[in-house]
Formats: structure tokens, C-alpha cells, sequence
């Protein structure tokens, strides 16, 4: 596979949605999908939030010319026409969920059960974690009333996960096409055509609509964008992470685990916190690490861009990991969590210790 492919798929992508964010735009404020200023916010204007649309569309327009190609990457594609209309429909599903509660407000209970339905779906369709690699050899091979719920797990944890990171401009998309294209390079190295061009289609999409999305936005995600983004990184990391195929054996769970470790690991702390605190978890609050930092004084671009070197180096050391021999990836995952535990430990001791902070009481900085 030229090289040439792979950068044409992620340029396509990336013109798409920047042309595509404009109108995105009109359609926000002729259809009241405009964020309003509140407590819990951290803009300080109405703001147009649906980005999703811009997004989607631009992932999906390269995509369109190779139904008039043929070539091998139109013939490798064909092989993967049942999983790929298998997303396109989940992703549209979240899409139209997504509008909706940008639009007139969706219920939590209500978008859980569809985003648990569409996972169901999926793994129906072929999007399905049936082996785990095990650390000492071979594949832990899961039956089906494991794979079912392990998958939907996945697939409904990734997608609230980047959902719930969704905070700060700039922030989800940013991160994801950082993710994406680590997950991009994964697939090139083992040579897995189509779902490297996925990730980098992905990624191309969220660049490109992040030109319009950094501080100061014009446009937010919205649930439109961040449900889509999110519900895509995950199946394609499904076949891309727990698939043994013929070119390559799957890696360790640790490997997606840091990969996704920032939007994943903010999520469960967040969730537990509350938890511990006696509130419901779904409870929206300012509890989150680009809350955090915020309150430690940064403005939009240094929390942003603060976040984006976090999940680079999650990305490169989860690419890195792939590669490893088996036991060196246990060893190395190892040494991952006790450097991610210990740097949690100290930022979480630091942050309680500064005499103008408080755990339960971070406030925003007042906007430039």
C-alpha cells in the first residue's frame, strides 16, 4: 500500500469537514442547536454545537470515491463492506441521538439504551471482542454470552468516555485525531489496509473541523460530534486491537487500555468520585481533568494543548507496546500503570495542597 493512499484518504477527510464546518453552522442557528452560557459552562457566548455533522460527513467522503475506483484498495474494501455499513449505520444512529439532544435535550437513561442497542447491533454485525490475548501465549477465547457483554462494554465505554471529555474547545477533537492516528499507525505497521485508512480518515475529519473548533471556537462538537466520534474510534478499535488476523496476533488488553487511557481513566474517576461522594455518577459537575486545569490557571489552548501531549504519548507508547513480544508488553504495561499511578498520586496531592483550591469547589477562570 503507497504511502500516497494513506495521506490522500487523510487529506480528503480534512478539507471535507473544513468546508463542510460553515454550513454546519447555519444549520446550528436556523435549528436552535446553540449552547447557552451557564454555571457549569466554561464559554461565555451562545455557541453553535453541531459539529458532529461537519465531522461525520467529512469521515465518510473519502469513503464515497472508491465506489468509483477500482483498485486494490477498492477491492480490499469490499471485504469489509458488511462491517462498514455496520458503522456508517451505528455512527448515523448516534449522529440523529446526538442532534436531538444538542437540539431539544435527551434524557441519560434514554441515550444509554440506545447506545447499548446499537452496541448489541454491532457486535451482531461482526464488531465483536471473541478472544483476549493471554500474557503467558495463545488467545483466551471468550463464548458468546462473554464476548456479548465484554463488547458492548467497549463500544458503550468508549463512546461516553470521549462523550463525557467533551469540556473545553478544541479538547475531543484534538485528542481523538491524536488517538486515531496512533491507532492509524498501529494498522500500517501490520499492515491492515482498511482500518488504517479508517483511523486516518478519522483523524483527517477531526483536524479539520478542529481549525474552526480550537480556543476560541466557533463551533462546538455537541453530542452530534462526540457520540459519532466516539462510537467510530471504538468499533474501529475492536477490529483493529482484539482481531487476530492472518497478518498479526493481538495484542494485550493494556494495549487499547493506554491507548484510550486518557479519555477512559478521567471517566471511571470521575464516576467514582461522585459515587463516593454520594451523587449519581451521570451527574454533569466541573470534576474533570481539564476542569482541573483550568483551575490550576491555564486558558483553553494551555489545557488543550496540555491534554494532546498526554494522549501522544499514551498513543506512542501503546504503538510501541504493539510491537513488543509478548512478555515485554506485560513488562512494559506494568511499568506503565506504576508510572500513571505514582504522576496521579502527586498531581492529586498537589492539586489539594494548593491553599486556593478545593476538591469540590473549581472554578473556571474568567474568559480572556
Amino acid at each position: 500500500m503507497s504511502y500516497k493512499t494513506y495521506l490522500a484518504m487523510l487529506i480528503i477527510s480534512a478539507l471535507g469537514s473544513w468546508v463542510l464546518t460553515p454550513i454546519a453552522i447555519r444549520l446550528a442557528h436556523r435549528w436552535g442547536a446553540v449552547d447557552q452560557p451557564g454555571p457549569r459552562k466554561v464559554h461565555a457566548k451562545p455557541m453553535p454545537r453541531l459539529g458532529g455533522v461537519a465531522v461525520f460527513m467529512g469521515f465518510l467522503l473519502p469513503w464515497i470515491g472508491l465506489y468509483f475506483l477500482h483498485n486494490p484498495v477498492e477491492a480490499k474494501f469490499r471485504e469489509f463492506d458488511t462491517l462498514f455499513a455496520g458503522l456508517v449505520l451505528a455512527a448515523t444512529t448516534m449522529l440523529l441521538l446526538g442532534i436531538y439532544d444538542d437540539i431539544k435535550g435527551a434524557n441519560a437513561g434514554t441515550k444509554f439504551i440506545i447506545q447499548i442497542s446499537v452496541a448489541i447491533g454491532l457486535w451482531f454485525l461482526g464488531y465483536s471482542i471473541d478472544e483476549i490475548r493471554n500474557p503467558w501465549g495463545g488467545q483466551i477465547v471468550l463464548p458468546p454470552w462473554l464476548s456479548l457483554p465484554f463488547t458492548v462494554l467497549w463500544i458503550v465505554g468508549v463512546t461516553n468516555a470521549i462523550n463525557l471529555l467533551d469540556g473545553i474547545d478544541g479538547l475531543v477533537s484534538g485528542v481523538t485525531a491524536v488517538l486515531a492516528t496512533a491507532l492509524a499507525v498501529i494498522n500500517v505497521l501490520s499492515n491492515d489496509i482498511v482500518p488504517a485508512l479508517l483511523t486516518l480518515c478519522l483523524a483527517g475529519a477531526c483536524l479539520g473541523f478542529l481549525l474552526w473548533n480550537h480556543a476560541p471556537a466557533r463551533i462546538f462538537l455537541g453530542d452530534s460530534g462526540s457520540l459519532t466520534i466516539g462510537i467510530v474510534l471504538a468499533c474501529i478499535s475492536i477490529i483493529s486491537l482484539f482481531d487476530a488476523g492472518a497478518t498479526k496476533a493481538s495484542p494485550l488488553l493494556s494495549v487499547p487500555l493506554i491507548l484510550f487511557a486518557l479519555p477512559v481513566f478521567d471517566t471511571l474517576r470521575v464516576m467514582i468520585s461522585r459515587m463516593l461522594k454520594g451523587g449519581s455518577p451521570f451527574k454533569a459537575d466541573k470534576s474533570h481533568v481539564h476542569h482541573h486545569l483550568l483551575a490550576l490557571g491555564m486558558n483553553h489552548q494551555q489545557a488543550a494543548w496540555t491534554l494532546y501531549v498526554v494522549a501522544a504519548g499514551t498513543g506512542a507508547f501503546a504503538v510501541a507496546l504493539s510491537r513488543m513480544p509478548l512478555d515485554r508488553q506485560l513488562t512494559m504495561s506494568v511499568f506503565f500503570a506504576a508510572v500513571a499511578g505514582g504522576a496521579l498520586m502527586v498531581w492529586r496531592i498537589g492539586f489539594r495542597n494548593r491553599p486556593d483550591s478545593a476538591a469540590d469547589e473549581i472554578t473556571t477562570p474568567p474568559a480572556p
